[in-house]
């Protein structure tokens, strides 16, 4: 089967349980759901990558760790510690983007894009880290969010600076996944800490499998330039 196959084959399933749980606030299911589909792209990269990478490999097994840290989050410090080893799997992250970006001249409407889309991002991260000052008493704990949205932040402007660097089909979806695992978070925090709605929850769940989807094909995918025309 091909990749496309392979991906549909675990979504579906996976995402309409994790739906169900989530509705149901069934705590323990939306969480053994998010582990499979993680078990899952871990499987579908090794059989589709001939020569597996190690920043790539870390990214999924830290991304697993997190989760399954999250199993046991009714202690805070359970949630430290997946906030740890999710900020470990995006600085594997961050690692391959940067071993990918070869220096390259870019145009000046990607490079006002390209800040247009910092300058927004950052600011919505500075006002979600104000409104959960409100809601998050230990001192450290916050300071523990703080470094973990300024290395989503970080990572963020790798991103683009690969993407200014690239113009390829690989770097649009770094560039992709990256906003849906910082809009994941955004949502997730908002649902958990400040505004109980389980449409947020279940936007933020959607963004999250699909920031997963997107690293896989960023994993994927080779490197190929793109027309500028077709990135404008």
């Amino acid at each position: 089967m091909s990749l496309f196959h392979w991906i549909l084959l675990l979504v579906f399933p996976i995402l309409g349980i994790n739906l169900y749980a989530t509705v149901g606030e069934i705590f323990w299911l939306k969480q053994a759901t998010q582990l499979l589909f993680i078990m899952g792209i871990l499987a579908i990269y090794l059989k589709q990558k001939k020569r597996p990478r190690i920043n790539e490999c870390c990214f999924i097994v830290f991304f697993f760790l997190a989760k399954f840290a999250e199993f046991f989050a009714i202690s805070g410090n359970y949630e430290l510690l997946s906030l740890f080893f999710y900020i470990l799997a995006f600085i594997a992250l961050s690692r391959e983007v940067i071993s990918q970006t070869k220096r390259e001249k870019a145009s000046k409407v990607m490079l006002l894009y390209s800040f247009l889309l910092f300058v927004i991002n950052a600011y919505l991260l500075f006002t979600h880290l104000l409104e959960l000052k409100s809601y998050i008493s230990s001192d450290f704990r916050f300071t523990a969010y703080i470094v973990y949205y300024l290395n989503l932040l970080i990572l963020g402007v790798i991103s683009l600076i690969y993407y200014l660097n690239s113009y390829s089909e690989k770097s649009i979806y770094c560039v992709t996944l990256v906003l849906a695992f910082v809009f994941a978070d955004v949502f997730k925090d908002a649902a958990h800490f400040y505004m109980q709605d389980l449409a947020i929850l279940i936007i933020g769940n959607l963004l999250w499998f699909i920031g997963l989807i997107f690293s896989l094909l960023f994993f994927l995918t080779p490197e190929r330039k793109l027309r500028l025309m077709d990135l404008i």
